[in-house]
């Protein structure tokens, strides 16, 4: 087994919510050089509602350059707790909060090019009251929430309209009964 050991780490950008690195390794001997992201955690939810349907967001995204389909899902704040991260997302972005949530599983989400860590959570959700609702979608997401009943969402898939990563794995986690609770 090759022994790894990163000799240096040098910051070349710094962006909103990442930042880039050169970082100079030695593999056994032999220095190697490799460009990383440096990203801060984030956390994601697949949001059930009392009648068996998910929540989704319509968004542009820049990166592919075209309109998803996607489930809630938001960077966490230096200090903050996944679980409260998540939450916070869910009722900024959709207006609803949950009443049952789960940890469903957490995972490295590019770790060739990337430390970014995301947490995947399930959650049993119901809309805010319109008196109690704060919608504070960020400047730069234009939202759409679509509710859609668990085929359609794996038709979505089928069909290429759902293409991230995060939102195929909670979906498929979903289906096979590993969403953390039963609703």
């Amino acid at each position: 087994m090759l022994k790894n050991t990163i000799i240096s780490e040098k910051q070349v950008a710094d962006m909103r919510v990442f930042t880039v690195a050169e970082v100079e390794l030695d593999k056994s001997g032999r220095r190697v050089k490799h460009s990383v992201v440096r990203f801060c955690g984030t956390a994601s939810i697949l949001a059930v509602t009392k009648e068996g349907n998910f929540l989704l967001e319509k968004q542009y995204r820049t990166p592919i350059d075209r309109w998803i389909y996607e489930i809630p899902a938001g960077k966490i704040d230096k200090g903050e707790d996944p679980t409260h991260c998540i939450i916070r997302e869910l009722e900024e972005e959709t207006g609803y909060r949950p009443i049952k949530i789960a940890k469903t599983f957490e995972a490295y989400t590019s770790c060739g090019c990337s430390d970014e860590y995301m947490h995947y959570f399930t959650a049993l959700v119901e809309k805010i009251p319109e008196g109690e609702r704060k919608l504070f979608p960020e400047l730069d997401e234009d939202l759409e929430i679509l509710e859609v009943t668990p085929d359609e969402a794996w038709k979505m898939i089928e069909d290429k309209q759902i293409v991230d990563a995060k939102s195929i794995m909670l979906i498929t986690a979903f289906k096979a009964g590993l969403a953390g609770f039963d609703k």
